[in-house]
């Protein structure tokens, strides 16, 4: 196939006639209509309904057509993506837990461009797993994560220089609505919960560290199981039950009342934002770690 039949095929839609679409293309009518007919051949069906007129299009094509759009459409973007990376360095990839990369990676970024403000940058956001895989595998530079006292990476220091960058609570949440209703308050009623999958991070640090207690003084009735917080916090606002998230990813909820914590109920957890820097042999990348660790002691010394 060639990539202008689809362009042609497009223009025709738009043009709504042979002669107007061939016009735009820039070529004679019998070689657009020539062209319409290779395409068709090359896709094995028919476009164009030729038994009639004015220009009707098959009812497969009507059916189809936005997905003819969506792929001319992915073909440019995707073309421009290898310009891009083709015309300038790949930059150094960043992975970062999904909760963090809605929360505090904007902050580490400002914070890198500061340093090193030719620095390009690649993120990618992955579930911690997934994460440190990729820093082990050599795929990502940099690890943005959450951790707890007894929850940490082992990535080890041979392989990674970490740096703890901040602090954050995964806590309990849940709507005024449902937190306000007699059912939910009733000790003999099961409280709808919203939980992360038991082999994440946070399901385990959920289901060791809070849960347990949890469960001595109620039931707990499981409504929705999502390993991506961002789900878990939609659910809650739309009041289908109590969920542990980290504070700083509901901070403007807890603000507008959207949202209440429940002290009471569910125990808090510390967690530490903690950033890897790979060290494979990347002295570009250590420069800017010993960078980045020498601005995060000056905070600290100018905050004490």
């Amino acid at each position: 196939m060639e990539l202008k039949w689809l362009d042609d095929y497009l223009a025709l839609i738009e043009a709504g006639s042979f002669s107007a679409a061939a016009e735009k293309r820039h070529v004679s009518q019998p070689a657009f209509s020539r062209r319409i007919q290779l395409f068709e051949e090359w896709l094995g069906v028919e476009l164009i309904d030729r038994s009639r007129k004015p220009l009707r299009f098959t009812p497969l094509a009507v059916q189809h057509e936005a997905s003819f759009r969506s792929l001319a459409t992915q073909i440019q973007e995707f073309r421009s993506i290898l310009r891009s990376e083709a015309s300038s360095s790949p930059g150094l990839v960043i992975a970062a837990q999904h909760s963090l990369a809605a929360t505090y990676l904007p902050v580490f970024l400002q914070r890198m461009r500061t340093l090193q403000a030719e620095q390009r940058f690649r993120i990618r956001s992955e579930n911690r797993d997934e994460g440190v895989t990729l820093l082990l595998r050599g795929e990502a530079d940099i690890l943005l994560t959450y951790e707890t006292e007894t929850e940490s990476t082992s990535i080890p220091t041979q392989l990674a220089s970490a740096c703890v960058v901040g602090e954050d609570t995964l806590v309990l949440v849940a709507s005024p609505k449902l937190a306000g209703s007699e059912e939910f308050s009733a000790p003999d009623s099961p409280m709808p919960l919203l939980c992360f999958p038991p082999e994440t991070f946070f399901g385990q640090v959920v289901r060791t560290r809070a849960l347990p207690e949890l469960m001595q003084s109620r039931l707990v009735a499981v409504q929705y199981v999502s390993e991506f917080s961002l789900g878990l916090r939609e659910m809650a606002l739309l009041h289908q039950g109590a969920a542990w998230l980290p504070r700083s990813l509901v901070a403007q909820e807890l603000k507008q009342g959207r949202l209440q914590e429940l002290p009471a109920i569910g125990l808090e957890v510390p967690l530490s934002i903690k950033t890897y820097f790979a060290t494979h042999g990347n002295q570009a990348l250590q420069t800017l770690f010993a960078k980045f660790k020498a601005s995060q002691d000056n905070d600290r010394v100018a905050k004490a």
